[in-house]
């Protein structure tokens, strides 16, 4: 039987499980003493370089990206393979896949939709059945698409789900269309879909270190249910207002897809909820954050090296730990209402300027500030865009009104980020 040193037994006992375990895990990750593997590694009996033909279904949303002149990328579920002299073979597993813009905008309104209309486009989503003409990537795992052929969406519950949620979300971009500017940023703060965004106001936001308000993650959660949670105790008991609270929460989730942050915020969300229905003391806000971290590696092993994951945990951990220290310090010199936030802001960047450098190679402390103001702005656009969004359904008439209000609250937040993006950053070289 080892004996542990005294010393280490009594710091044992004084720490909180969850919280060691958390720290424990994340050295033993971060450090390379362990490495995360893939559950789902792609398997096939042909290399990669001989396969042309991919089948299976689509496992995330589609997202725009700077490779190959703005191509979409997507997670592949393989079914089956097929190579150039037409040997086919089952497979299984996760790939990356480079889509080309046209095929994947095929519907959408502003792009090729009106051509579409005539040819037939391909609604391309999370869980759509596809058949992909490929060729290898860059790197390994990833094919890039040719050409795309739809099969269906399968004719189960869970099938007809995943149909409905991608009619929802391609409807929702063409009711937003129609504002412009403001519509393609409220589309992105509540799908974080990114087609529409101006490039100076993404580039902006990045370089003035911003890049987290829109990235869906537990401001955007918070702001559904809280908004869920009042509307419930106006109407009913505190009972039905936290189970409408759960529903927002589920339902915004299923809606916009579960990036790494937004699964962190919600992991979160349910462990209070979960704490509060079955009467328990209230948990601390590392201890939540230790919890989720351990079942976020245990759910979705692959997502401990993503960016989004470790900064949102990193921000996160930074805030619960040393905001309060850092408050101290801006109290004597800010006013008394920003200091919170500036404290909040400062933590969260100090935890995880280590990841922004080594990822990204430049840090913007500009964004200290800039989230202090840039991030209230955004708050109240989204609040003002989803009451125009109800106030448009109801009263269609209402629409050119509403999206010309949003358009100014628009101007004057992306003016904003461009004045902070203005500023200079530290850059590092990884190398």
């Amino acid at each position: 039987m080892v004996k542990l040193p005294k010393w280490l037994k009594k710091l044992l006992v004084q720490v909180n499980p969850f919280v060691a375990a958390a720290a424990f895990c994340a050295l033993a990750v971060y450090s390379g003493k362990v490495t995360v593997q893939n559950r789902d590694p792609f398997q096939s009996l042909f290399a990669e370089r001989d396969i042309c033909l991919l089948t299976g279904s689509v496992s995330s949303n589609p997202a725009k990206t700077q490779a190959l002149g703005g191509s979409y990328r997507m997670d592949f579920a393989v079914e089956s393979v097929a190579t150039v002299n037409d040997a086919r073979a089952s497979a299984r597993g996760q790939v990356s896949v480079l889509i080309p813009a046209d095929i994947v905008e095929s519907l959408y309104p502003g792009k090729v939709y009106t051509s579409s209309r005539v040819q037939g486009g391909i609604l391309i989503d999370a869980g759509s059945r596809l058949s992909l003409s490929v060729t290898p990537g860059s790197k390994p795992h990833e094919f890039v698409a040719s050409s795309v052929r739809a099969l269906g969406w399968g004719s189960g519950i869970s099938c007809r789900l995943r149909h409905f949620r991608a009619l929802c979300r391609l409807q929702f971009r063409r009711i937003l269309f129609t504002w412009g500017n403001a519509g393609g940023l409220l589309l992105a703060l509540v799908s974080g879909s990114r087609e529409y965004t101006e490039g100076i106001v993404s580039d902006s936001f990045r370089n003035a270190g911003l890049s987290h308000i829109l990235a869906l993650s537990g401001m955007h959660l918070s702001l559904f249910s809280g908004l869920a949670l009042f509307l419930g105790k106006k109407a009913a008991s505190r009972t039905v207002a936290d189970g409408l609270q759960l529903g927002a929460i589920m339902f915004f989730v299923w809606f916009a897809g579960l990036s790494p942050s937004l699964f962190r915020a919600m992991l979160c969300t349910l462990i209070l909820f979960a704490s509060s229905l079955l009467r328990m003391n209230r948990p601390s806000g590392v201890t939540v954050l230790s919890v989720s971290f351990l079942l976020h590696l245990v759910i979705f092993p692959g997502h401990a090296h993503t960016a989004a994951f470790m900064l949102s945990y990193g921000a996160l951990a930074g805030i619960l730990l040393v905001s309060a220290n850092v408050k101290r310090l801006f109290s004597r010199r800010f006013l008394p209402r920003l200091t919170s936030a500036l404290s909040d802001s400062a933590a969260a960047q100090l935890f995880t300027a280590p990841v922004t450098l080594r990822l990204f190679g430049k840090l913007m402390p500009v964004g200290i500030l800039a989230s202090v103001i840039v991030s209230p702005l955004v708050v109240y656009f989204l609040y003002a865009g989803l009451a125009g969004l109800v106030l448009c359904l109801a009263l269609p008439f209402l629409s050119p009104a509403i999206g010309a209000i949003l358009n100014l609250f628009y101007e004057l937040i992306k003016n904003t980020a461009v004045f902070f993006a203005r500023a200079k950053g530290v850059t590092f070289d990884p190398s």
